[in-house]
């Protein structure tokens, strides 16, 4: 650009800001609008509750206002005209005065916006009005104004609140008390609204009015939740008031149709409970107390289980006769046939009582049964209940249940003088032992005599170390399971000349009350003390005595006890020892006399196995001693004792091994090994039979502290010995069954629903599938206690030696086997695993030992070798002491004194 061009050019834009400054700085109204109008006149009106506002602009430009907010005039405003906003009418209902907040009236520069403030004129009013229907004399009303001034009506016609409304002006009636007697509803019209004079048209109606209610019955869930549909008024109903009346909070006015219905149903217990038809609805025109709830009521099964029942012949089958009946509290009776699941045929109410009792005994055992969960409150269906009839049972009958060692012995207990009263539980036993001889007599009567452990208390001073005795007891039956033990002669008051003077029975006792007696050899005599020694008894009911331990050193003498000449009371009269083997000499640690020598005597032993045959004959096989050469071993002679001793079998040198043949063939060959404290059983045919114990297998060189399973049978008709089954080799360890089965194999009938060799099947389904016993075999054990049963079978309890694991080694072992033979003689038949633990160490689980006995399936001697054991005159299976687990444990391995009773099913 040219230099003299600048100057204007410059100037000229000066002139152009100018004028655009000028013109920004022109007066507008509030809102804008154009520079040259017209302009619009608007208000903004606040706080208005009346009706009835007209503003005017300029006088003659009217706007009718209806509620807050922003309006307009309909008439513009030219440019430079003016303006003026008046309130030309004021609200009312209520009244109120509205004004301009600001400058109303102006020159129009631009759009005018005019603020309008209403604020309400406070007046006096009272509120009133009349009162119709309200029953007289006698009922009331009260009312209420705005929540506050209550006013109590008693008459029909006209009323007034005391106090006025100011203010605001706005009133509200209400009915705040409903009258009664006779109960009404009143309810209020034209009742609400804001006071521009007196008020006197609020209408209160009141017409008569009902309860709707009933009863509830039945009701033990808990959530039911009732309903009338004449105002929707839900009633909960708690089960704790049990049977019940009800009945709905807000009353019904007269001629209002109402229905009661279900809304929510009670739960736990779930019931479907109903309206009875022709009570829940209606129009109310009384107090309404007819409606009838009915909850049905929640009934549970009653039932259990009947266990240890004993059936019929053959295996054990189920009653047919219909006398074992079990009764539910007094009545609803049940004909139990076996066992296994039991119901009643009447169910029981929610929280009844149930007590189940046994009606009627089953004819086919003469033992009672205990019930377990017998008796309690239903809440829900009960299946616990447990019959137990004692067969399959283990009870503990008398003794203790702790083990004496030598910090806390366990002494025998019985009184010095005659009780007058017998005490229950029984409290006479022999001091904790292992090794005690045991027979039964004809009587069926359980003597024991000797064995290792702790003597009588009372004596001085009294032992703390256990050791050998030479006490004789008795445990006596009476009734189907009862056994009290009676020290043999303790009370006979035969005088004894001595200085000074005392009689047989004090010191039968005085003996008892000691260890390591001496004895004196002679007839009349006493046997030395002694434990491990054989035992028989004869077709008369004498007892047997042979050889055993002193302790240091072993023994060979025979002795006879004449329990045939005593009567039951075993106290009264001391019995008599003959010395019946008097051409030898009564020395310890003698060697065996064999063939071709003259006059064939055993040598000295313990822990021998004997058996008596059919025809009364002693046998005796076995044990740790004394062999003809003078070595001390394994024995495996077989003897015969007519009257004199036979050499039957065997060997006449000590620690031979068994020669086994073929498994179930006899053959002259055949012989055990070598070996002690093992079991053996006498058949119905007369058979012997013989199972494990401590000695030598049929390795060359033997198994070193060998312990066997080997099951053996001997014919004393072929006089052969035939190897049955087991192992040839020694420490074998058990080989026990998926669970314990009900008893031997040919148990198939009642003995139980579950626990059967041939399972259980109920039409097409099957309930318990089979056990198996294939391959079923005890351990490897010495010292175990040996039964048979009436039926044949063959009883096997604990014992040491080894169990399902083996990885405990050596063991107490507390498990209870049967065997069944083979029809075939000598061939294999079948084991079961009944009771008892299949792992070493069990303790035992005693039950309370109060008469009459409780006998209850989970019950089971702790784990033990060296127990006595007998079978009496019913069939059932005994047991005394031995060494091993009490019921805690707490004191070791210990020497027991618990008598135990075991009761087999009859097959």
């Amino acid at each position: 650009m040219k230099a003299a061009l600048k100057p204007f050019f410059f100037l000229h834009l000066m002139a152009i800001l100018v004028f655009v400054v000028g013109c920004s700085s022109i007066p507008k109204g509030t809102g804008g609008g154009g520079t040259g109008g017209p302009f619009t006149i608007s208000v903004t009106v606040s706080g208005l509750t009346g009706t009835g506002l007209v503003l005017a602009d300029n006088a003659t430009d009217k706007l009718t206002v209806t509620a807050n907010g922003t309006l307009a005039f309909a008439t513009t405003i030219a440019s430079g005209g003016t303006y003026a906003v008046t309130v030309l009418t004021q609200p009312s209902n209520p009244t109120q005065t509205c004004a301009a907040t600001g400058t109303a009236s102006g020159t129009v520069t631009a759009n005018v916006t005019i603020t309008v403030a209403c604020t309400t004129n406070p007046v006096t009013a009272t509120i009133g009005g009349t009162v119709s229907g309200l029953v007289v004399p006698g009922s009331s009303v009260i009312l209420q104004d705005n929540g506050g001034d209550s006013l109590t009506i008693t008459a029909n016609g006209a009323f007034t609140f005391k106090t006025a409304v100011t203010g605001a002006d706005v009133y509200a009636v209400t009915v705040v008390t409903q009258p009664v007697n006779p109960n009404q509803i009143c309810t209020v019209t034209n009742g609400s609204g804001v006071a521009a004079a007196n008020v006197t048209n609020v209408a209160v109606n009141c017409v008569l009015s009902y309860t709707i209610g009933g009863t509830v019955t039945g009701l033990v869930g808990t959530g039911l939740i009732l309903q009338n549909s004449s105002d929707s008024e839900q009633l909960k109903i708690s089960p704790a008031n049990g049977n019940q009346a009800f009945t709905f909070t807000q009353l019904v006015p007269t001629g209002t149709a109402y229905t009661v219905s279900i809304f929510a149903e009670p739960t736990a217990p779930t019931q479907a409970c109903t309206v009875s038809p022709g009570t829940g609805t209606g129009t109310a025109t009384a107090t309404v107390t007819s409606v009838a709830i009915v909850c049905p009521a929640v009934t549970y099964s009653v039932g259990g289980t009947v266990v240890g029942l004993a059936g019929i012949p053959p295996n054990n089958g189920a009653l047919t006769d219909g006398s074992f009946l079990l009764q539910n509290n007094l009545g609803n009776t049940l004909t139990v046939t076996e066992n296994g699941p039991f119901t009643f045929a009447t169910q029981e109410a929610l929280n009844d009582q149930y007590q189940i009792s046994v009606f009627h005994g089953a004819s086919t055992q003469s033992q009672g049964c205990t019930l377990w969960n017998y008796k309690g409150v239903v809440t829900a269906s009960v299946n616990t209940v447990i019959v137990d009839c004692a067969h399959n049972d283990w009870t503990w009958i008398d003794g203790t249940k702790t083990a004496g060692t030598i910090a806390a012995p366990q002494y025998g207990s019985f009184p010095s003088s005659a009780p007058t009263t017998i005490p229950n539980p029984f409290t006479n036993t022999p001091g904790a032992r292992y090794g005690a001889a045991g027979w039964t007599d004809k009587g069926g009567n359980l003597w024991l005599f000797g064995g290792d452990g702790w003597e009588l208390a009372g004596g001085t001073p009294q032992d703390t170390l256990n050791a050998p005795m030479n006490d004789l007891w008795v445990c006596v039956p009476f009734g189907p399971d009862y056994c009290q033990w009676q020290l043999q002669g303790a009370y006979d008051p035969t005088v004894v000349n001595t200085v000074p003077p005392t009689t047989v029975g004090k010191q039968i006792i005085a003996n008892a009350q000691h260890e390591g007696q001496g004895g004196v050899y002679g007839s009349p005599g006493i046997p030395p003390a002694r434990l491990g020694a054989a035992t028989w008894t004869d077709n008369t009911g004498n007892l047997w005595l042979f050889g055993g331990s002193n302790g240091n050193n072993y023994l060979n003498d025979l002795w006879m006890f004449n329990a045939s000449a005593l009567s039951a009371d075993f106290t009264a009269t001391a019995g008599q020892w003959t010395w019946e083997s008097s051409a030898v000499s009564p020395t310890v640690d003698q060697n065996g006399v064999y063939p071709p020598n003259a006059n064939p005597y055993p040598g000295a032993r313990t822990n021998a196995v004997t058996w008596t045959d059919a025809a009364g004959n002693f046998w005796l096989f076995g044990g740790f001693g004394w062999d003809s050469a003078g070595t001390l071993g394994f024995l495996n002679d077989l003897w015969e004792y007519t009257g004199t001793w036979t050499f039957v079998s065997g060997s006449n040198l000590a620690n031979q091994v068994g020669v086994y043949g073929t498994p179930g063939v006899a053959a002259g060959t055949n012989v055990p090994g070598g070996r002690q404290e093992a079991v053996g059983w006498v058949d119905a045919a007369g058979n012997l039979w013989l199972f494990g114990g401590e000695g030598e297998d049929g390795k060359n060189p033997p198994t070193a502290n060998g312990i066997l399973d080997d099951l053996w049978f001997y014919n004393i008709t072929a006089k052969q010995w035939t190897f049955v089954m087991g192992k040839t080799t020694a420490n074998q360890t058990g080989a026990y069954e998926a669970q314990t089965v009900v008893g031997p194999v040919n148990t198939t009938g009642a003995a139980s629903t579950c626990g059967l060799t041939v399972g259980l099947t109920v039409g097409s389904n099957v309930i318990c599938s089979p056990v198996s016993t294939t391959g079923a075999m005890p351990g490897s054990r010495w010292g175990a206690s040996g039964w048979i049963d009436a039926s044949g079978n063959l009883w096997l309890f604990g014992g040491w030696g080894l169990d399902s694991t083996g990885t405990n080694g050596n063991g107490a072992l507390s498990d209870l086997w049967v065997y069944t033979p083979n029809s075939t003689a000598g061939q294999p038949g079948t084991w079961a695993w009944i009771k008892g633990s299949n792992t070493g160490a069990a303790n035992g689980i005693y039950g309370d030992e109060v008469r009459p006995y409780k006998t209850f399936e989970q019950w089971n001697p702790g784990g033990r070798s060296n127990a006595t054991h007998w079978v009496d005159g019913l069939g059932q299976l005994w047991m005394f002491g031995g060494q091993g687990y009490d019921s805690t444990s707490t004191t070791g391995n210990g020497n027991l004194n618990d008598m135990w009773r075991y009761l087999p099913y009859k097959n």
